[in-house]
């Protein structure tokens, strides 16, 4: 079947989340969402707006765990420090990537690295979780950082084109993925256009910032736009604009979500839960402070 153009499944509006202690950053939730629980592999998605931190302010977000995901970590402007139950420490930097894959359970905490501790800072950044195969689900925990130049960046036409994760374009990003997907931070100046066609795939875009025109509509920062399947993306720039292109293979099954877990089965999220709570789970070296789990009263959340 050959893709058509452009054709709007949903428009998402963010909900506002405050991240770590009540002064944390707030970021925008697009997924998961009532009508729309994953694009292809992606089961979450958070985004941090450019945002100016005073001494006191700032990304502090204690051990957590997961499971059955991948977290993906790409920033846009400042610093993050990443520390994981394997030991990894890795300050994440402008153009950056972080890989941890969580497999059968890893815990990890983000915060101010602490040469920007006390300091005003700025910080600008994009969260993913990208559920595991059915297969991949037990495997072991992985933690693999990227730095801006071994991401590959690309023109397309006049848009360019920096290719974070996945397949596209007959690219391959060097971050280790294990389903097929994509994800893509494109600029284009105004009057520009970038078109993509994912085939079978399903495509969502993000605008960070500008705006663009699709079929004589426009669509506006902050706005998360699913298209249907068999869809292809087609865009024309109104003013210079950046914009995140995301999306892979539908996985065949569903998948169930509570809290910071991922999984196929509701069992292993119920089971990996009392792990945590018992604090027999891997435990962030040095880092005793852990996030309390929340009770588990009611079944995982299905996703589809």
């Amino acid at each position: 079947m050959s893709s058509t153009q452009n054709h709007i499944l949903m428009e998402i509006e963010p909900r506002m989340i405050t991240l770590g202690a009540a002064n944390g950053p707030t970021v925008h939730r697009l997924i998961p969402y009532a009508k729309k629980r994953m694009v292809g592999p992606f089961t979450f998605f958070d985004y941090l707006p450019a945002t100016d931190f005073n001494e006191s302010q700032g990304m502090d977000v204690r051990p957590h765990p997961h499971i059955g995901l991948s977290t993906l970590s790409y920033l846009l402007e400042g610093q993050v420090l990443h520390h994981d139950s394997l030991g990894s420490k890795q300050i994440l930097s402008p153009g950056d990537v972080n890989w941890m894959t969580a497999g059968s359970g890893i815990s990890h905490s983000e915060r101010v690295p602490e040469h920007l501790r006390g300091k005003p800072h700025r910080l600008n950044l994009l969260q993913f979780w990208i559920a595991l195969p059915k297969d991949q689900e037990d495997r072991e925990p992985s933690f693999k950082h990227h730095p801006q130049n071994t991401i590959p960046r690309f023109k397309v036409g006049d848009a360019d084109v920096v290719l974070v994760a996945g397949e596209a374009f007959g690219k391959k990003s060097p971050v280790d993925v294990y389903s097929k997907l994509f994800f893509m931070d494109v600029r284009l100046k105004p009057g520009q256009t970038f078109e993509f066609d994912p085939g079978t795939d399903e495509l969502a875009f993000y605008i960070i910032k500008g705006s663009l025109k699709m079929d004589g509509k426009t669509i506006p920062p902050d706005d998360f736009v699913v298209l249907e399947p068999d869809s292809k993306l087609k865009v024309v720039a109104d003013e210079e604009t950046q914009f995140m292109v995301l999306g892979g293979t539908a996985f065949p099954e569903p998948r169930h979500m509570f809290w910071n877990y991922v999984s196929s089965s509701k069992e292993k999220i119920v089971a990996a839960n009392d792990r945590w709570i018992a604090q027999d789970f891997p435990q962030v070296p040095g880092e005793p402070d852990n996030i309390y789990a929340p009770e588990l009263k009611v079944n995982p959340t299905p996703m589809s």
